[in-house]
């Protein structure tokens, strides 16, 4: 670790390049400090800045490690910071990241304790340490900032135990094209006029690097130290000038591109979706994954009028890939929906199970769509997955619709087993529509990310599907338990989602989104018996058929069998809904679970719901944020 001059000097002129450098930086850390504290206390700031020393941690090393003693706190500025914990064999692994804007050791700098974990930089980064000396002479001034602080260790805290992370917004963006045939200049302008409408970006090539060492006296045959020293500076300076910088590179192994990747918060990996997938010899760099280095993540450019994805999986099977995408290489709104995964703003919709009453989500997608909300990923549970499903495919509402209608010409579940040993139905009629609807395509064939819910018997814990047969984690995702046969995955089996996990936010954070869009089709005050008891049969057919009334005065069949699966996800739903940035709950009553013929009905509750709360609700910035890219 090197301390930094920010810029002023005691004994003459500060140097010029110095000089801006030091008041971008100044300017960078106060901005941290209302975020991390609260306060916009610019003499806070001032004093901070005064008694903090600045600190350069190059790529690899350590800030300080586990077990020492906690005497002074950090603030990221620019780079990013990997937290390690070592299990008793000695063994680390990494429990969080720590990105510039965010603090680290404040915990035990307050409480005189040792550091709980080891905290090194993944790439070269720039710190500001406070000592617990400064800490408290501020403190003694500024009480205020206690509290401050105080405040942000319970937020941490709070946020680790509920398992929420934060989404990051990177800022250094690697392109590596993994075949020549590749136009990866033509890719990085692109990307570059998507991400440029949330944020300066700067793109730099080999040549522009040259250019830079040049105008600095650095020439070819200068060594190793003085280009990094000269380069590192230059960037330092336009990390804080831009919201995100591309680095374009040429070839998957050569000085210019390793140079690159020791900058990388994230690598992008271009293929084309048709050429042999297998690793090429000089790959195996970008293919390991220890967990520790810069985020990889695959992206697939299909040509202009090209059909669905296919044989994704084998793709991905030989990389280690934090996530996928597919592009076309003709539609710009996929070129904005791969920027708002970058920038933290990608938007992921969340539908829960409920039987035929998931005929609902059809008019809520399309309201969301007609109000210009952007959806990027996509997730969900029982008949709520299916929905999902079809919105990843991309298919337009009237596609949505017929692919439902195949459900609704026959009753899906209405194959009845003589012999009913694992279950009342057969499920072989579901299986056959789910097949013809999604064919032999993966879960990782979808132009938008998806991933739908079972619930593993064998394991007993919820299960998020993001790659294997569509049709089958479909199919396992609405087993019904009782009604319908579990599926068996790999050694496991799995039933319906609704067991234990029918409005999945946790899963849908883990594919990388910034806000999420829920919709709750849980109905409240539905297991009433009005009249104290349990109707006969004759009771409950008068009151199907008298006219007039809203529905049967105690619940029937489907509604016992579906709220009894759900029951123990419920709960935790509830607890979800804060953790939702947009909940929409159209509490679908007059729909049966098992009214298969009320798919227009529902489609026109839904549509009229959605309508309603997005026109009472203020989501200007949801839409802005998709109209603020190309395409979108």
């Amino acid at each position: 670790m090197d301390s930094l001059d920010i810029g002023t000097s005691a004994t003459g002129p500060p140097d010029r390049r110095g000089d801006v450098l030091g008041a971008l930086r100044r300017e960078r850390l106060a901005a941290h400090l209302v975020a991390l504290f609260g306060s916009a206390d610019t003499e806070i700031a001032d004093d901070l800045l005064r008694l903090g020393e600045w600190v350069k941690v190059s790529g690899g090393d350590r800030l300080f490690g586990q077990g020492e003693p906690g005497d002074s706190m950090y603030i990221v500025v620019a780079g990013r910071l990997v937290a390690l914990c070592a299990d008793a064999s000695g063994r680390e692994r990494v429990v969080g990241q720590v990105r510039p804007g965010e603090s680290v050791g404040e915990m035990g700098l307050l409480a005189s304790q040792p550091r709980t974990a080891t905290v090194q930089a993944v790439r070269d980064s720039v710190v500001v340490r406070i000592s617990e000396q400064a800490f408290r002479q501020v403190i003694a001034k500024h009480p205020q900032l206690l509290a401050g602080a105080a405040r942000l260790i319970i937020r941490r805290t709070t946020e680790m135990i509920r398992g929420r992370t934060s989404i990051e917004r990177v800022k250094n963006i690697v392109i590596v094209p993994l075949r020549r045939s590749v136009a990866g200049s033509e890719f990085v302008e692109r990307l570059r006029r998507a991400l440029e409408r949330r944020g300066r970006t700067l793109v730099i090539d080999r040549a522009r690097a040259d250019a830079v060492l040049s105008a600095n006296g650095i020439s070819p045959a200068s060594g190793d130290d003085a280009r990094d020293l000269v380069f590192s500076a230059w960037l330092d300076e336009e990390e804080l000038r831009h919201e995100s910088i591309l680095y374009e590179t040429e070839r998957l192994s050569d000085a210019w591109t390793e140079r690159c990747l020791r900058q990388a918060d994230v690598v992008l990996m271009l293929a084309p979706s048709g050429e042999p997938p297998e690793l090429h010899a000089d790959e195996h760099r970008l293919a390991r994954g220890d967990g520790h280095g810069e985020r990889r993540e695959l992206v697939l450019i299909h040509p202009p009028g090209a059909g669905p994805p296919a044989e994704t999986d084998r793709w991905l099977a030989p990389r280690d890939v934090a996530r996928h995408h597919h592009l076309r290489w003709d539609r710009e709104d996929d070129f904005g929906r791969l920027a708002r995964f970058l920038t933290g703003e990608a938007v992921g919709l969340v539908l829960g199970g409920g039987g035929a009453r998931g005929f609902v989500h059809l008019g809520v997608i399309r309201a969301l769509r007609e109000a210009g909300i952007p959806i990027d990923a996509v997730g969900g549970t029982s008949q709520g997955a299916i929905a999902a499903a079809a919105v990843a495919m991309d298919w337009d509402d009237a596609t949505i619709e017929r692919l439902h209608r195949v459900f609704t010409q026959r009753n899906p579940i209405g194959d009845y087993s003589l012999f009913p040993h694992l279950a009342l139905v057969k499920g072989k009629r579901l299986e056959d529509a789910l097949q013809r609807s999604f064919g032999a395509r993966g879960a990782e064939d979808t132009w938008r990310s998806f991933f739908c819910m079972s619930a593993n018997l064998t394991l007993a814990r919820p299960e998020a599907h993001r790659r294997g047969p569509l049709w089958k984690v479909l199919r396992a995702s609405a087993a019904i338990p009782g009604i319908l046969p579990p599926v068996v995955l790999g050694e496991h089996l799995h039933v319906d989602g609704a067991l234990l996990d029918n409005m999945p936010v946790e899963a849908m954070r883990g594919s990388g989104v910034g806000r999420i869009v829920a919709v709750d089709l849980e109905v409240k005050r539905e297991m009433r018996v009005l009249r104290g008891e349990l109707p006969s049969v004759v009771d409950f057919l008068r009151e199907r058929l008298r006219s007039g009334v809203d529905g049967p005065a105690s619940p029937g069949l489907g509604s016992i069998l579906f709220k009894s699966v759900m029951m123990s996800s419920t709960q935790r739903s509830q607890e979800l809904r804060d953790e939702v940035d947009l909940l929409l709950s159209p509490e679908p009553a007059e729909i049966g679970f098992l009214e298969w013929k009320a798919l227009d009905r529902a489609i026109e509750l839904g549509y009229r719901y959605a309508r309603r709360e997005l026109a009472r609700r203020d989501v200007r910035g949801w839409v802005e944020a998709a109209a603020a890219l190309p395409g979108s």
